[in-house]
């Protein structure tokens, strides 16, 4: 009797064992939430949920949390020293969340075998341990989206055949797809970029965007040594449906990058004919204008040789915008104060001038601004060059004009 009851107790003991490890109570989803209003949030979000009905554990581990407070963090994102990290939370927080936000979530219930369910689960939990949890975070090629790809991709027992997006397309394009709506945004981007980003991506590359990798999910199959086939997603459900009135509007500035530098130009145009007529330069402007000039090269050339984020070293802009303009300045205020002339004028009215005419061949998609900003500093180059260029009654002529004509009043 003692045996027997020593043998209920055994397996009933065990049974907790067997159901908190039994992989067939496994269910798989991949979440695609779609974009937010914040800049951070402008291309959506992926991530990975586990219910683990034997453990009675719903999880979603989420490879995009990062901390504003950490200790120089803006430092750090300017060179590229981002480190992010994943961690796991309750379904119902994470749901919570994307609900107050207005953003839908979509998730696509992977079709697994119940050892693929186990090694995602196993390979997940362990990523989230003090050791592994953090990563270097890199925007284009290791993000939120990446990582649940090389989840899948290492976990699933086969060959996964992703149903790929044909059209050619460069970061650049993709990366205006979710910008349209915010100019001022894409034009900081294209500001940085370089010509990296105009290069045609790889299909697996364009899956850097998570709405890019739920398309390549949905007709993916999985293909095994014998050929056989079989589809990797098993449904798909809209968990959080899409709240236009919680996500709101975006307030933008009230002129476009395009309207802002035109604007820009004909103000030059302006000015250079007012010189023009009165005979005297606004040399303070150029003043100003040379500062900003100058201290937008300064961040550009310093992202371009120190960040570690990719294609900011290709940045072609870093010919036009350097710090050359604040080394000159000392040199053009005297100039400008003694009313005399100077080489810097001739030299950047040329430079610019080459820079404008060699643009459309130049490997890099050039942001909005390039051409009018650019076009405005020739004018203000060639408005110097003109004032000084042409002939100037000197003070002993208009010493004799003032005689003779006191000669005829006689």
């Amino acid at each position: 009797m003692k045996r027997i009851l020593l043998t209920i107790a055994l397996v009933f003991g065990l049974l907790p064992l067997y159901a908190a490890d039994n992989s067939g109570d496994i269910r798989v989803s991949v979440l695609t939430c779609s974009p937010g209003q914040e800049v951070y949030s402008l291309y959506g979000h992926t991530a990975i949920r586990v219910q683990d009905m034997g453990r009675g554990t719903d999880h979603v581990f989420n490879y995009g949390v990062f901390d504003f407070n950490t200790e120089h963090f803006v430092w750090k994102f300017v060179l590229g020293e981002t480190d992010y990290i994943c961690m796991a939370v309750p379904w119902e927080f994470f749901v919570r969340e994307y609900e107050a936000r207005g953003s839908s979530v979509v998730a696509q219930v992977l079709n697994l075998t119940d050892s693929e369910a186990t090694h995602v689960r196993d390979y997940l939990y362990r990523n989230i341990q003090k050791e592994n949890c953090v990563y270097r975070y890199n925007f284009l090629t290791n993000n939120c989206t990446t990582r649940v790809m090389d989840c899948v991709d290492s976990c699933v027992e086969g060959n996964i055949v992703y149903s790929w997006n044909e059209e050619p397309r460069t970061y650049r394009q993709i990366l205006h797809e979710y910008t349209t709506d915010f100019p001022w945004t894409q034009e900081g981007n294209d500001l940085l970029l370089g010509a990296d980003v105009d290069t045609v991506l790889s299909y697996r590359a364009k899956c850097f965007i998570p709405e890019y990798y739920m398309g390549a999910l949905d007709g993916a199959v999985v293909r095994n040594e014998f050929q056989d086939t079989r589809n990797l997603v098993l449904e798909t459900q809209t968990v959080v449906p899409l709240n236009r009135a919680k996500a709101g509007g975006q307030s933008h500035f009230p002129l476009s990058p395009a309207e802002f530098g035109w604007l820009a130009f004909a103000i030059g145009l302006i000015v250079m004919a007012l010189e023009f007529m009165t005979r005297r330069m606004f040399w303070l402007l150029d003043v100003l204008l040379m500062l900003a000039h100058g201290l937008a090269g300064c961040i550009i050339l310093f992202v371009f040789l120190f960040s570690s984020h990719p294609t900011l070293d290709s940045n072609w802009l870093v010919g036009i915008l350097n710090p050359l303009p604040l080394i000159a300045l000392p040199f053009v205020v005297r100039a400008a104060w003694r009313d005399s002339r100077t080489l810097w004028h001739h030299f950047m009215a040329a430079w610019l001038a080459l820079f404008l005419l060699f643009m459309p061949w130049m490997p890099q998609q050039m942001c909005v601004l390039a051409v009018p900003v650019l076009a405005t500093l020739l004018s203000r180059q060639i408005s110097y060059i003109l004032h000084y260029g042409r002939p100037r009654a000197t003070k002993s002529s208009k010493g004799r004009s003032r005689r003779y004509t006191s000669r005829r009043k006689r």
